[in-house]
C-alpha cells in the first residue's frame, strides 16, 4: 500500500480530538455505563488489548503500534502510543471493550479494516442513475433498514456520498441527535447498518450489498 494512503487511513483510524471525546463518542459507552457497572480491568491489560486490536484490524501490513504509556483520565484510560515513528493519543473504556479512535468501536466485534472500507469508498456509482439511487434509498427505508451514524464519522459521510442527491432519502439515524435510540439499539461503532431480518453490517457498504441485504432492486 502506498505510504501516503497508509498515513491517511492511519489518521482517520487513530487520532482523537478532545472535542469529539466530549461530544459524539461518549454516548456510545459512557451513558450505558451509568446503568451497568462495567468490569474494570487494569490499565496495563487495557493497553495491551488495545494495541493488539489496533495492530490486528486497523493498520496496513508492515506497520505496527506500540504502547508508550497509559493513564486514567475522566473515567476512561488515555493511551499514548507510537505508530511508524509518530506518536498518537487514543482512549479506551476501563472495561477494555470500547476504543475511541475517532468513533466508538466495540473491540469484541469484528469491524471492517480501513483498507476494506477504502475499497468501498473508491467504488463508483457505476451505471446507477439518480432515479435508481433514489429508489434504492427509499426502498431501504420502506424495508425497515436503519443506517446509524454521526456527523463526525468520515465513513458515514462517504456512505452518503455514494448515493449523491438521493442520500436525503436514506433511513439515516444521527446518533448525536438521537442518543437514546442509538443506545437502545446498542450501537457500538458507526457506520452501523441494521436490516429487518436482524442482519447487522458494520462499516461502509457497497450499493449492491445494501440492495442484496434489504431485498431491494437496483
Amino acid at each position: 500500500m502506498d505510504k501516503k494512503i497508509s498515513k491517511y487511513l492511519l489518521i482517520i483510524a487513530v487520532i482523537v480530538a478532545g472535542l469529539l471525546i466530549a461530544g459524539s463518542l461518549i454516548f456510545i459507552g459512557q451513558k450505558r455505563a451509568s446503568s451497568v457497572s462495567p468490569e474494570i480491568i487494569s490499565a496495563e491489560l487495557a493497553g495491551e488489548k488495545t494495541i493488539n486490536f489496533i495492530n490486528k484490524t486497523m493498520l496496513p501490513e508492515g506497520m505496527e503500534a506500540s504502547l508508550i504509556d497509559i493513564s486514567e483520565e475522566s473515567g476512561i484510560y488515555k493511551i499514548h502510543l507510537k505508530i511508524d515513528g509518530e506518536e498518537y493519543t487514543s482512549y479506551v473504556t476501563r472495561d477494555g471493550k470500547i476504543l475511541f479512535p475517532q468513533e466508538g468501536i466495540k473491540i469484541e466485534e469484528e469491524v471492517p479494516a480501513p483498507e476494506e472500507q477504502a475499497q468501498v469508498m473508491e467504488t463508483p456509482q457505476g451505471n446507477y442513475s439518480d432515479e435508481k439511487l433514489e429508489a434504492l434509498a427509499k426502498c431501504l427505508a420502506d424495508k425497515g433498514a436503519k443506517f446509524y451514524g454521526t456527523p463526525t464519522c468520515p465513513w458515514c459521510s462517504k456512505q452518503r456520498e455514494l448515493f449523491g442527491q438521493a442520500a436525503k432519502y436514506l433511513p439515516y439515524v444521527d446518533c448525536m441527535e438521537k442518543m437514546e435510540e442509538c443506545e437502545a439499539a446498542e450501537v457500538g461503532g458507526v457506520p452501523d447498518w441494521r436490516f429487518q431480518d436482524g442482519t447487522q453490517k458494520l462499516g461502509m457498504q457497497p450499493i449492491e450489498e445494501l440492495a442484496r441485504l434489504s431485498g431491494c432492486e437496483l
